[in-house]
């Protein structure tokens, strides 16, 4: 099994990126809207998130999912839906994620000497091959200290996975063929007061 089907795998719902908080509601777009057009106009920029940070977002996400034979994080703007998605949620998650994404850029530094946008495939891969297990055992009913490293790689991995699958690309691996609707949806065919409450 490869990264992406592990991460795939993990995704509870595909909708899992609105339940990331309930403020998502900001974004929902108006009829006719076509959110993918927004988040893939050349002149986007962010409005969260900083030039670097954004840069930053872009590398770590690649690296989790990245492109194979299907387009990877990058190609379904995986950094731009999270950058406008932070943008409404509340000041505590925004920090909470900025968090875990400068985590990575201060472990790349101490390891790498480098940021990990500035990482090699290789060194990224290895990175997050040490971060993704907690790296603490039970003991006697007790655990080891916790690992931050490991708690920031679930973060991130799980706001890029919904974000990801939330993508035209990541539905469309999910095995969506591009339809908004399946027919018409004709209700309840019962008169009121025929459904009764079971006793």
């Amino acid at each position: 099994m490869n990264r992406r089907e592990l991460i795939r795998n993990s995704l509870l719902t595909i909708g899992a990126a609105a339940t990331l908080h309930p403020s998502v509601e900001a974004l929902v777009f108006p009829a006719g809207d076509n959110a993918w057009l927004e988040l893939s106009r050349p002149d986007w920029k962010p409005v969260f998130l900083s030039a670097q940070q954004n840069e930053l977002l872009i590398s770590l996400s690649e690296a989790l999912i990245p492109a194979t034979d299907t387009p990877g994080a990058k190609a379904a703007f995986v950094n731009r839906f999270l950058d406008l998605l932070l943008s409404v949620l509340p000041s505590g998650a925004q920090q909470e994620f900025l968090s875990s994404l400068q985590w990575f850029d201060a472990g790349a530094q101490q390891r790498y000497k480098a940021g990990f946008a500035s990482l090699s495939s290789e060194e990224a891969n290895d990175f997050l091959s040490l971060v993704a297990w907690p790296h603490t055992e039970y003991r006697w009913g007790e655990r080891d200290a916790e690992f931050d490293g490991h708690a920031h790689f679930e973060k991130v991995k799980s706001w890029v996975a919904a974000a990801y699958y939330s993508s035209p690309i990541g539905l469309q691996e999910l095995g969506w063929d591009g339809w908004a609707a399946r027919g018409i949806f004709e209700g309840c065919e019962h008169q009121p007061g025929e459904h009764q409450d079971a006793q």
